[in-house]
């Protein structure tokens, strides 16, 4: 065998043996080293920690499934802003009036509230600001501690409120009957019915309140609220209705609410026009 032939095969093992070790080398090389994420900067989007602005408005994935469609029927004002405020006109009839006398109501959400009834020629105004009600000239009363309650803590925006908030709630059932279920072929209404536990802060001494929210299994809507409160040592029945439901700017809203205690009205508002718009920051609720 030739020189030549014999010296071709050990050219091309040291060939590719020199090949293994650049690649092994090369690989060595570029392999990169753990490094630390360089900071996220500031011209792309952070993460922004929810104002309590943010935590007023009702998130419906925060509310459960069962009271989605619920939640809907109400309208869209109480998730995003721009439709807080209420500005209603009407009458209100109380235990004692001879009749029906002209009253403004502003309500906007969450929870506050300015009552103001025409009284012959002098006016009675009533706010309440979340925290604490109030009243100016004389004293508050307690009967119109209970109309503040009735106005914003028996409704609907209180209750939706309530649920993405933590307050203690608990589904009694679906489709309740309003009869003892002895009535022949009785076509409703139905209810659908919640527990609350609730804080009311209308007093000085806030008290816990349990109340139970019939929402009309069929419209979806508020009608009646219903709890047992202890007036001067003695257990009084209330019952708020809420009626005449309409739509207002793609919004629904009663046009009816009655306070009953023991079965007798002793509050009656009936709204006769209204107005939605955004939150305005005066000084309509007091301090």
């Amino acid at each position: 065998m030739s020189k030549r032939k014999l010296l071709w095969p050990a050219l091309v093992t040291v060939a590719l043996f020199t090949t293994v070790l650049a690649v092994a080398s090369m690989r060595k090389t570029l392999d990169p080293k753990p490094v630390k994420p360089a900071p996220v900067s500031s011209r792309q989007n952070p993460i922004i920690t929810p104002t309590a602005t943010d935590q007023t408005y009702v998130r419906a994935a925060q509310v459960w499934p069962q009271l989605r469609w619920h939640l809907k029927m109400l309208g869209d004002r109480i998730e995003k802003p721009g439709k807080e405020r209420i500005n209603i006109t009407g009458t209100i009839k109380r235990t004692g009036d001879a009749q029906a006398l002209p009253m403004a109501l502003t309500l906007e959400f969450p929870d506050r509230l300015r009552l103001t009834v025409q009284e012959s020629i002098q006016q009675r105004i009533v706010s309440f600001n979340s925290k604490a009600a109030a009243s100016i000239g004389d004293s508050l009363t307690s009967r119109e501690r209970d109309f503040v309650e009735t106005l914003v803590y028996d409704t609907a925006e209180h209750f939706f409120a309530g649920q993405t908030q933590g307050t203690a709630m608990r589904c009694l059932g679906q489709r309740f009957r309003a009869d003892d279920g002895t009535t022949p072929n009785y076509t409703g209404p139905y209810y659908d019915l919640y527990e609350v536990s609730d804080q009311i802060k209308t007093a000085a001494d806030s008290r816990q309140q349990v109340k139970d929210f019939y929402f009309n299994s069929d419209t979806l809507l508020l009608e009646k609220v219903r709890y047992q409160i202890v007036r001067n040592g003695v257990p009084v029945e209330v019952e708020t209705r809420i009626s005449n439901w309409q739509q207002a700017q793609g919004q629904q809203a009663p046009r009816r609410i009655v306070r009953l205690e023991n079965g007798q009205p002793v509050m009656s508002l009936t709204i006769t026009a209204l107005a939605i718009g955004p939150r305005v920051d005066d000084s309509s609720f007091g301090q």
